[in-house]
């Protein structure tokens, strides 16, 4: 019995063996699918369809791979995507998000936008002030965190110690800013 299986064996290893499965031409569809979606810079729906592929025909190895790859390039294009801005919020967070990469020019934009829709939230004046420091532009920044101390005392013991104003650690203005107690 070991040796016909040993035969068989010879045999199969002797026969050129397909990469793909009997499935091949559903698979090969499938991910010609997801490639014209990706073409299209339809991210969301090439993600699903490669992640489609990957599950339905996990014995395709190298396709699945493959898959796996355009997956991970339709997330990396749909995290940098910046989704519509409607309300205050979404300004404040975009501008942030400009701020963390040092884009400080965008970032005022968008924190200018949130401030002119809701001109006394703190929040905004603060990440606003910061951006500003950040950006070397002293006085607005020293004004706009005056504000938002103003609106919000605690803003006062978060300007101690956030980095975003090491630029105006020395400044007499600054330090008065941050540690007078107003009553």
């Amino acid at each position: 019995m070991a040796k016909k299986e040993i035969k068989k064996g010879k045999k199969s290893a002797s026969r050129p063996v397909s990469t793909l499965a009997a499935h091949a031409e559903q698979a090969v569809k499938d991910y010609d699918h997801a490639l014209g979606l990706l073409r299209r810079k339809d991210y969301s729906g090439a993600a699903d369809a490669f992640q489609k592929v990957i599950k339905t025909y996990p014995d395709e190895k190298e396709m699945a791979d493959r898959c796996r790859i355009y997956v991970s390039v339709c997330e990396r294009e749909q995290s940098d995507r910046v989704l519509p801005l409607k309300k205050a919020e979404d300004y404040y967070y975009q501008g942030i998000v400009e701020s963390n990469r040092q884009k400080y020019d965008e970032a005022l934009k968008h924190l200018d936008k949130a401030l002119k829709m809701n001109p006394k939230d703190d929040r905004f004046l603060y990440a606003t002030a910061a951006t500003q420091a950040l950006k070397g532009e002293r006085e607005q920044a020293l004004n706009l965190l005056k504000e938002a101390i103003e609106t919000n005392p605690e803003n006062r013991i978060h300007a101690q110690s956030d980095p975003d104003f090491d630029l105006l650690s020395d400044d007499d203005a600054f330090i008065d800013l941050i540690s007078a107690e107003r009553e």
